[in-house]
């Protein structure tokens, strides 16, 4: 048996597009990961339908397999690793947008389009680090930038971006910094778009959201904690439920050792439950603190270790006539994740991203 992620889309687009509206109507979305772990292709598709028509991927792999799925050249693609040398022809024939993370790379893309003048060139983000240190020009290829402006000339730029580091954090100084510079930046390049803001940087206002935002966690209705995001003074809707299953049913005695080291014992006789999901579907060690599950109106917590493919759950005070194995239990709602991640030091990228393929994923 099998855990069940069941995943609405229709919350998701609504989580869309309540971001869009706080984005000027410029929201894009990133799907990078599999769209977090939930499933870039179906996700994908739900947010044509409500209206995205530009997407965010990690890398030429994922964007292949969207652009397969989605070849209408309405639907924008890019990608978010840099423009290698020998993809130049990946990015063309799919029509893929690269964003440029380096000089190495701008020289690299001019010199491409200089030799295929005939053809349309590759268009492409310009990605300016503003205080990253992760991906973009430094400050010293900023500079040199400054001074060979003509490196710039000729290319069709869609966007010139830039990552905030502290956006969930409003009164972090960094975040006005960072809008400076990418304003400022935006001198050498005129009438170039600009994308700055990521889902916390939407949530600081629409100064942040410029031309383009790039929301990803906000789709999934929760910020980086797995707590709700207020928009607009409309709640985003955590759009899935974890349903997993009872492998087994047992009495245990008092004073009874439980799972691998006996790290806790039992102080009554007790019922415990058998869960058909470990650490290996991305139910981690580090869950077991906060884990929390509601059962009719009674909670149950989790006793003995997370192991690879179950835990246990301590339902001795559970009046549920119908709790047999076989059936599943909901992990995950719309209420409880936050109290699950809480001081787990596990963020809510982390979990999604790690719900193993051995979790059913079910749309609706």
């Amino acid at each position: 048996m099998q855990g069940i992620l069941n995943i609405s889309l229709d919350i998701i687009k609504s989580n869309w597009r309540n971001l869009n509206n706080a984005s000027n109507g410029k929201a894009a979305a990133v799907i990078k990961a599999n769209s977090y772990g939930l499933g870039m292709l179906q996700i994908a598709k739900s947010l044509i339908d409500a209206g995205c028509r530009y997407f965010y991927v990690a890398n030429t792999e994922e964007a292949i397999i969207l652009r397969k799925e989605n070849p209408s050249k309405e639907i924008s693609i890019a990608i978010f690793e840099g423009f290698f040398e020998g993809t130049e022809l990946i990015y063309k024939n799919n029509n893929l947008i690269p964003v440029i993370n380096n000089l190495i790379q701008l020289k690299r893309l001019k010199k491409y389009n200089n030799l295929n003048k005939k053809n349309d060139p590759i268009k492409a983000i310009l990605n300016i680090d503003t205080g990253m240190n992760r991906l973009g020009l430094e400050y010293s290829e900023v500079d040199f930038l400054y001074t060979n402006r003509s490196i710039l000339e000729n290319i069709k730029w869609d966007f010139i971006m830039s990552h905030l580091t502290n956006s969930s954090d409003p009164e972090n100084n960094s975040n006005v910094e960072q809008l400076k510079k990418i304003k400022l930046f935006s001198k050498l390049i005129p009438d170039t778009k600009l994308s700055l803001a990521n889902t916390g940087g939407i949530l600081l206002g629409k100064n942040y959201c410029l031309d383009q935002t790039r929301p990803g966690i906000g789709l999934y209705g929760i910020d980086s904690h797995g707590k709700s995001i207020d928009i607009l003074s409309k709640k985003l809707e955590i759009p899935f439920e974890l349903h997993c299953p009872i492998i087994q049913i047992r009495n245990v005695g008092v004073g009874e050792k439980i799972s691998y080291g006996g790290i806790d014992t039992t102080i009554r006789k007790s019922k415990l439950a058998t869960i058909g999901i470990g650490y290996a579907d991305g139910w981690l060690r580090l869950l077991k603190k906060n884990s929390s599950f509601l059962i009719g109106d009674q909670t149950c917590k989790i006793i003995g270790n997370i192991t690879m493919d179950s835990f246990m759950i301590d339902i001795t005070s559970i009046k549920v006539n119908t709790l047999k194995e076989g059936c599943h239990i909901n992990l995950i709602n719309n209420s409880n994740l936050k109290y699950i991640l809480k001081d787990s030091k596990i963020i809510s990228y982390e979990f999604l991203t790690g719900i193993g393929n051995r979790v059913i994923r079910k749309y609706n």
